[in-house]
This record gives C-alpha cells, sequence and structure tokens, in this order.
C-alpha cells in the first residue's frame, strides 16, 4: 500500500506532479508513492481508489499552484467551495485521519491563507510548507524527500 498520496490539480500543477511523483518513487519505491493517473485502473472507481489510498497514507503532499486557490469549474465556481471536490476531498480525508499532510508551493504560489479555505480544510493553513522552485528543483525536492522521510521514520 503507498504511503506517500501526492494530491495535485492538473490544470494547475500536473509537470510538478509528475515530476515529484519520479524523485519520490526513486527514492521510496514506486509502489510506496501513489499518483492516480498511474495507478488507478481503467473502470475503477475513481472515488473508491482515492479514498482507499488517501486512508492508507501515511504522509499526504499537496501541490500548490498559482491557480489552486481559484480554479474554477465549468460554471464559474471556485472548486475548493464544492464539497464533492477531488482536491477538497483528499485534503480533508488527509487532515481528518491526522497524518501529515505537507503543502508544497510551486510555480512562485503563495500559502492560501485560513480564511480562503473552506472550514473543512483550513487547517492547512497552518502547516508549514516546502517551496519547490524552477530554478532549485532538484535541491528542494532533496529537501522534501528528507521531511517526509523523517515523518515516516
Amino acid at each position: 500500500m503507498s504511503t506517500i498520496f501526492i494530491s495535485y490539480r492538473r490544470d494547475d500543477t500536473a509537470p510538478y506532479a509528475g515530476r515529484i511523483y519520479d524523485r519520490l518513487s526513486a527514492h521510496f519505491g514506486a509502489g510506496q508513492v501513489f499518483m492516480d493517473i498511474d495507478q488507478i485502473e481503467p473502470g475503477e472507481d475513481f472515488v473508491e481508489v482515492i479514498n482507499r489510498k488517501v486512508g492508507a497514507c501515511e504522509t499526504a503532499i499537496v501541490l500548490i499552484g498559482k491557480r489552486w486557490l481559484s480554479a474554477t469549474d465549468a460554471d464559474g465556481r471556485r472548486r475548493l467551495d464544492d464539497a464533492g471536490d477531488f482536491v477538497r476531498l483528499e485534503i480533508a480525508a488527509a487532515l481528518e485521519r491526522k497524518v501529515r499532510v505537507v503543502p508544497v508551493l510551486v510555480g512562485d504560489a503563495d500559502m492560501p491563507r485560513a480564511q480562503d479555505l473552506p472550514e473543512a480544510i483550513a487547517s492547512l493553513a497552518r502547516r508549514n510548507a516546502i517551496e519547490i522552485s524552477d530554478t532549485r528543483f532538484h535541491h528542494d525536492c532533496d529537501r522534501l524527500i528528507e521531511a517526509v522521510a523523517k515523518s515516516q521514520a
């Protein structure tokens, strides 16, 4: 079972998610890192798989890009305000389980403030974040790997 869960928005942080997944998998082993695009089989219920993986992880990594907080659905409503939004559900489940939740800021994103988040995930704003910059990607990923390794020791 995967011990590291990567939460991300495809339209915001997919390129970063893929690179970070590769680095984490190389260090911890591919079976220890879960990212939806590679590990949900055709025909599987997306929500069930996500719930199972979040329920079993030790560390949840939340990738936050510049549009993470303001991402909207087809009707123009902010996605995080939708109780059924996958990213919101993933974060809420991890926070509720009291696993280590590590916000990872990419693409010069800022950490969201508690008042900008739905109540179910407002405590995310109190988590210490790691920034991964484009110019220091490998160095910053090394710091993330070290933090995850410490939390799972």
